[in-house]
């Protein structure tokens, strides 16, 4: 099950995923993969490219999730599909990515 670590980042990647960061895209192109995957044990551990410290955050999260199961929405906090729909509403992905 997630814990607190992994809640917090996990709140810390849907704020800089709506930010201003040089990360914001890719991070948001990952949540939204992790949300939509069908299993998400299938979801990669690593984005290159990111900060050190947000690619720990995509590491802690992608163990986790592949641990139980979980996709945010699945998580059971109302914030979290809330920001999903603002990430994908900011960045969303390109129309490739959305068909598969």
């Amino acid at each position: 099950m997630f814990g607190n670590a992994e809640h917090a980042a996990l709140m810390r990647l849907m704020r800089y995923a709506l930010g201003f960061v040089p990360d914001s895209r890719r991070i948001a192109h990952w949540l939204q993969a992790w949300e939509r995957a069908e299993d998400p044990r299938d979801i990669p551990d690593h984005v290159s490219g990111l900060a050190t410290d947000h690619a720990r955050d995509v590491r802690l999260l992608a163990q986790a999730a592949q641990a139980t199961w979980a996709k945010p929405s699945t998580l059971g906090r109302r914030e979290y599909v809330f920001n999903m729909e603002n990430i994908a509403r900011a960045h969303p992905l390109p129309a490739m990515e959305f068909e598969r």
